[in-house]
């Protein structure tokens, strides 16, 4: 039979668990701070900007906790591992209590962490700018319409300008929709009634980007998709002008 594990051997054994856990942690760490973002799609925005940066900060903290639970079992596979079926039940194994209060505290931490930083992300979305653009977005099947309350304009196209706040405005008429930038960091339900969704976002680069429906709304749901194009503040302008709007 295998021979137990002596208690002066434990402290040897935990020292080498966590030295291995400490080093696969730094090396996942600076994986996915370097990694993660080249996984993430342009970010074309403030919203967009916060949302790469949110996936490299969570899978940068998810790292060490997912590791310490893999490499203690994966070290207790390896080094613990009984060839012999034991021939009684093994003894009960209970943690000491100052490592239960750190596990609870730890993981409170990591929570408390997570909520913080979700509310200042709601809330620099929702915080209103001056110049701010307001840009109405309904929603029917399956089509998008896009109005211009400023400049009196009501249009099946989307042009944004660059380094402006946009706030959109977004309704639906029929079923339920789902407005969706995704390199703007713009997914929102459109939802029919009075009920209005109203994220804010500022485009920071020009370019052209897809605006689809993300959420199953009939026959033609796959077909439901335009573009945005994000350009100078003189090229907003005339555009605006060229389709009848009253800058």
């Amino acid at each position: 039979m295998d021979s137990p594990v002596s208690p002066a051997a434990e402290p040897r054994h935990l020292r080498r668990a966590l030295i291995i856990w400490a080093v696969l942690s730094v090396i996942g760490v600076i994986a996915a701070i370097i990694l993660t973002p080249r996984l993430m799609p342009i970010a074309a925005s403030d919203a967009a900007a916060f949302d790469t940066l949110s996936v490299v900060v969570f899978t940068a903290a998810a790292v060490p906790v997912a590791l310490f639970v893999w490499v203690f079992l994966g070290y207790s596979l390896v080094v613990f591992r009984s060839r012999t079926r034991p021939q009684t039940d093994a003894p009960r194994i209970l943690a000491p209590g100052l490592a239960q209060i750190g596990w609870v505290v730890a993981t409170s931490a990591l929570c408390l962490f997570l909520v913080v930083w979700g509310l200042v992300g709601v809330y620099e979305q929702a915080a209103a700018a001056p110049n701010t653009l307001i840009v109405e977005v309904t929603g029917r099947q399956w089509a998008w319409t896009f109005a211009y309350p400023q400049y009196k304009l009501k249009i099946a196209a989307l042009e944004l300008p660059v380094n402006r706040p946009v706030e959109f405005r977004v309704t639906s008429v029929d079923v339920l929709h789902g407005f969706a930038i995704q390199d703007l960091g713009v997914r929102v339900d459109a939802n029919p009634g009075e009920q209005v969704t109203s994220p804010t976002v500022t485009p920071t680069r020009t370019g052209t980007y897809d605006v689809r429906c993300i959420e199953l709304c009939g026959l033609y749901h796959s077909l439901m998709f335009t573009s945005v194009h994000v350009v100078p503040d003189a090229d907003f302008t005339a555009w605006i002008l060229q389709h009848g709007g009253h800058p």
